[in-house]
């Protein structure tokens, strides 16, 4: 079980670093009110995430069981969508400039994180099997993927003080993002591969 929390670790992280929809409300939120005051939208993005990936989880295994052949579609269905963000991420690269300017409010950080699809992948990918089978399994996959979740919800909203303090910074943007998609398209090839190949 350590093997593969520490692999679901690490690629949680490939997916959660990437440019997304609770990702720009983080960063928005730290353009507007710094990292300390965005906090409590970090807390709120955990709980949407751990709802979401509770739900999907607990679903799709209780639905393989009579459908064994679910997990490798839904597999695969999740790479394409890794390689249809990482094109999208790519297309986008110079676009972190239109962030919205309302402020982010308790409820679309939870409305938004519900609905991010990565909650699905995490689910049905990312988090091993054993973690929907038992309770302890369960809340130790929980408690790693939230540790790797916060730094990550912190940086994206330091990213934006960063941007509203460092001008200099934005430049550098489009080359970070195009190196994100350039990963994401790797991860994606990769779990076709492991899918395909068996």
């Amino acid at each position: 079980m350590q093997d593969s929390l520490l692999t679901m670790a690490l690629y949680a992280s490939l997916v959660l670093i990437m440019p997304g929809p609770t990702n720009m409300l983080l960063l928005s939120s730290g353009l507007k009110v710094g990292v300390r005051r965005t906090s409590p939208l970090i807390a709120v993005e955990a709980l949407g995430y751990v709802t979401s990936i509770s739900l999907w989880g607990f679903f799709l295994t209780a639905l393989s069981v009579s459908q064994p052949w679910l997990p490798a579609v839904v597999k695969l269905l999740s790479s394409a969508y890794i390689l249809y963000l990482a094109a999208k991420i790519w297309r986008q690269s110079g676009a972190l400039q239109h962030v919205a300017a309302n402020p982010v409010s308790l409820r679309d950080m939870f409305a938004t994180t519900l609905m991010n699809p990565k909650a699905l992948l995490f689910a049905s990918t990312l988090f091993p099997l054993a973690a929907f089978q038992s309770a302890a399994d369960f809340g130790r996959t929980i408690a790693t993927f939230l540790v790797v979740l916060v730094p990550i919800a912190i940086g994206w909203s330091y990213l934006g003080m960063l941007l509203t303090t460092r001008r200099t910074w934005a430049s550098h943007t489009p080359k970070l993002l195009r190196g994100a998609a350039l990963v994401l398209l790797t991860f994606s090839g990769t779990l076709m591969y492991s899918v395909l190949s068996r």
